[in-house]
């Protein structure tokens, strides 16, 4: 199933055109345009589509985002990160904010880069299929060891550069 079978299933679903479908969507809060709609429907949307974009077709064509997400290819997203950061992180100072933030951008992009398989061309050059190792990162699941770690010392109140080194 693509996701243009879904926007077909909606279409006649729902016995609307393009236009009409996004004016559906809209309506319920959705976002996507007539222009996506139709591009998906005739075979020619080249971008690749947004999560939003996937979520309304999966809610037009009545389905399970697990579903819409799988019929684009792509993942399905977690719970929005920003829920997950914790407490005072919104008090960092900037240059720990930018940090933090390039170290996000350099990670989201080797999920992308993992789950495609593929590191992106440059110019002039074909696409590099990845070590299998970067698919092994885009399937972890979870926190690292350390990460528990400093989580437990944490919630004891104890600070783990105080902790005496071993080994």
């Amino acid at each position: 199933m693509s996701l243009r079978d879904l926007i077909e299933t909606a279409a006649a679903k729902r016995q609307a055109s393009g236009l009409r479908l996004a004016e559906i969507a809209e309506a319920e809060g959705h976002k996507i345009t007539v222009t996506t709609i139709n591009a998906i429907r005739q075979g020619v949307y080249k971008s690749r589509p947004r999560a939003s974009t996937i979520r309304a077709i999966a809610w037009l064509a009545g389905v399970t985002e697990d579903v819409a997400f799988q019929a684009a290819g792509q993942p399905v997203p977690g719970p929005p990160f920003a829920d997950e950061l914790p407490p005072g992180v919104d008090n960092l100072p900037p240059k720990a904010r930018r940090a933090a933030i390039e170290m996000l951008r350099a990670l989201v992009d080797l999920n992308r880069q993992a789950v495609e398989g593929v590191r992106p061309r440059k110019a002039g050059q074909e696409a590099e299929e990845l070590p299998q190792d970067w698919h092994a990162l885009a399937a972890y699941q979870g926190p690292d060891e350390h990460l528990e770690r400093e989580r437990e010392w944490d919630d004891r109140g104890e600070d783990p550069q105080e902790r005496p080194q071993t080994g």
